[in-house]
């Protein structure tokens, strides 16, 4: 019996579809890592990221992307102009970091501790924002935190999952790193991202692509 005979339908469909996602996932987090790498590292997380995030958005609206074909086609088309929308707030986390040891032991420390939880949150939907809206880099931070303040349970369970998992996945089982790092938290991100956009006021989305 070949993998077309097997039912997908009934009681166990959801089941099935579960199962897809982990050589999924595996195969999509060694591309992001080949993107990294073809950009020189720091040029190639920032479209690596989107492109990333792009697949995972097709595969749970049951498109049924090509893997490789696709992931560089969007890996092209962000490379450029990812630079600034991503690349840019990527390295300020560095920022926060600084001031974060910066103000350690003094009264400021619990603000800048703040600022940056709620950078990072907003942060986390930006991949997201950019591979669902075709948007310039400042309309993009202003869905982002409009996604994070829209839904801020949502977002704080979000955020409480991530830790969980990435320290389970360092901790627990480093040798998914390679294939879950980051490839498992866009999924959640993109699952969760998705409920609330769809509250949201619509902007232009990607070419061709209706909501």
């Amino acid at each position: 019996m070949t993998s077309k005979d097997v039912p997908v339908g009934g009681r166990f469909a959801r089941l099935y579809r579960l199962l897809d996602w982990p050589p999924r996932l595996a195969g999509l987090n060694l591309l992001w890592l080949a993107g990294v790498l073809a950009g020189g590292v720091v040029a190639g997380l920032s479209p690596a990221t989107v492109a990333l995030f792009a697949l995972v958005r097709d595969y749970q609206r049951g498109r049924h992307p090509r893997p490789w074909r696709d992931f560089w086609r969007h890996w092209r088309a962000e490379f450029a102009r990812a630079q600034l929308r991503l690349g840019l707030p990527l390295l300020t986390v560095w920022v926060f970091a600084f001031y974060l040891l910066a103000a350690r032991g003094t009264p400021l420390a619990g603000a800048v501790a703040v600022l940056a939880v709620v950078y990072l949150a907003v942060l986390a939907y930006l991949p997201a924002v950019l591979a669902h809206f075709d948007v310039p880099a400042t309309a993009a931070w202003r869905i982002a935190a409009l996604t994070a303040a829209k839904a801020p349970l949502w977002t704080v369970g979000l955020g409480a999952t991530l830790v969980v998992l990435v320290a389970a996945m360092l901790v627990a089982v480093p040798v998914a790193v390679p294939f879950f790092l980051p490839s498992a938290p866009a999924a959640l991100i993109t699952l969760v991202a998705a409920r609330i956009f769809d509250v949201l006021p619509a902007p232009v989305t990607r070419a061709g692509e209706a909501e």
